[in-house]
């Protein structure tokens, strides 16, 4: 089971620390276990606080969003998050040129294509990117 602090779950998710404890206040969180120092959030924290700007996005206000995620259980929140239409990045760019190309598998069928002619520093950064890529898939 992940447990976080209240710090990791803002860095998590880009929630204030407020605005965390705002949430549980109006109910739309459950509380943490602990106080002070210790407390601890869990991944249904992480999970609904990831659902809220979804929800909102969708038109719902807090009351509404505390009524739709009320008594989900953490697999509940996961279908529930994995329904919710998120915008699509923008596409790729293809640029004709003569330059050869990189291609790393990623997951769900992805494959992402770089210059093959990259320099240290920017390997270093692809093999940080695809980590944090591998990191985010193995969450669902």
């Amino acid at each position: 089971m992940n447990e976080y602090s209240i710090q990791e779950l803002s860095d998590l998710t880009g929630t204030p620390r407020r605005t965390i404890h705002f949430y549980v206040q109006q109910g739309v969180l459950p509380p943490p276990e602990g106080f002070g120092v210790g407390t601890r959030y869990f991944e249904v924290h992480l999970l609904r606080l990831r659902l809220i700007p979804l929800l909102k996005r969708e038109g719902l206000k807090l009351d509404a969003i505390r009524e739709r995620l009320k008594d989900r259980e953490e697999s509940a929140l996961r279908v529930l998050y994995e329904q919710i239409d998120r915008p699509i990045p923008p596409g790729p760019v293809f640029l004709p040129t003569s330059q050869p190309f990189a291609h790393y598998q990623l997951p769900a069928g992805m494959t992402l294509t770089v210059p093959a002619t990259l320099t240290s520093s920017e390997r270093q950064k692809l093999t940080e990117l695809l980590k944090v890529i591998s990191e985010l898939f193995s969450l669902d």
